[in-house]
């Protein structure tokens, strides 16, 4: 502990106890000049949330000023940074402060957008805008999101009883300058031999499926997807479109090495056709993609305005002026 800061019995009691001299070092490293008023403050605000009963009952004094430090020293360490343009991973944050962070919050306390928050918020208001598609298309079926870790965890299901039918769908909110890629489409393939009805809907305009042809092989996505992505990772990226569009590139070769080995086959079924399939109760075996504009049409087809507004905003706007005073940003829908 730094000799040249005062701390309290209970504080320093609870460092002794759980050897985190060395952690506190970083923290008040951290917390620069002030680091001394930031203690009496932490001090200060425990004894209070002890008193008026806003810390749970067992809560040590001392561990609950020690955690206030932490966030403090948290935030301190996303704006330090950001000022010098690097991303801070959750793992950062717990080595150098001990805090467990969520992150997209505590960018949030920083007054900063995590890249994390700007993918929730734009899945989230696409899956807004589907379900809403959902209700006018099959105004009788019950939609559910799948809990992460289940195994196979489409972005939505949608079942119909008496007869008995299920669709799965899987949304892809990236901005309208990205290709989907081969290794989106092979997830989608995954759920299409799940669940024998899959639906893959996307805001980009253009798909790698046309380069395809309507009978999708696996093997041949993996391969052709592989030679394709690595020529766009070795492109030089000056802008940051070129670097939002070389990181997911990069994304998307991993997943396809992942997939290596995977012998899948499917047909590429037209939407009208899915649809109309559904409403018959007999989904067709197949995987269905949709474009964002496409998407945005069907919308406006079936009198959703304002969705399909909503869907074209997610497709021109970069993340920082993408924002919603209704829909969460902070985690994904469920």
């Amino acid at each position: 502990m730094h000799s040249r800061i005062t701390y309290s019995l209970a504080l320093r009691k609870y460092i002794r106890a759980h050897s985190l001299e060395d952690k506190l070092d970083s923290i008040v490293d951290l917390l620069g000049n002030d680091a001394q008023d930031v203690i009496r403050w932490a001090e200060s605000e425990a004894r209070r949330r002890k008193q008026e009963g806003l810390a749970a009952h067992n809560t040590d004094l001392g561990g609950l000023v020690f955690e206030l430090l932490g966030s403090e020293a948290a935030v301190r360490l996303v704006r330090y940074n950001q000022s010098r343009g690097r991303l801070t991973t959750r793992s950062e944050v717990s080595l150098r402060t001990g805090h467990r962070a969520d992150m997209p919050q505590l960018y949030q306390d920083a007054g900063l957008r995590h890249p994390q928050e700007a993918r929730n918020l734009r899945h989230n208001l696409f899956h807004q805008s589907f379900t809403a598609l959902v209700s006018r298309l099959f105004p009788d079926v019950t939609t559910s999101v799948p809990v992460t870790g289940e195994g196979l965890t489409p972005d939505l299901i949608v079942t119909h009883k008496d007869p008995d039918w299920t669709l799965c769908v899987e949304y892809k909110g990236y901005r309208s300058i990205t290709l989907l890629s081969e290794a989106e489409i092979i997830k989608a393939m995954r759920y299409q031999e799940a669940y024998g009805s899959a639906w893959l809907v996307t805001t980009t305009v253009k798909t790698v499926q046309s380069l395809y042809g309507t009978r999708l092989s696996a093997e041949k996505l993996i391969r052709s997807g592989t030679v394709r992505l690595e020529r766009i990772v070795k492109r030089k990226a000056f802008t940051d479109e070129q670097r939002e569009i070389r990181g997911i590139a990069k994304k998307g070769l991993i997943q396809l090495e992942k997939a290596r080995g995977i012998s899948l086959q499917c047909m590429v079924v037209p939407a009208d056709d899915m649809i109309r399939s559904c409403r018959e109760g007999k989904p067709i075996k197949g995987l269905t993609i949709t474009t964002g504009l496409e998407f945005a049409e069907m919308l406006e087809k079936t009198g959703l305005a304002d969705e399909a507004t909503q869907v074209t905003r997610i497709m021109k706007l970069p993340t920082d002026l993408l924002h919603s005073d209704s829909v969460t940003s902070l985690r994904l829908v469920s």
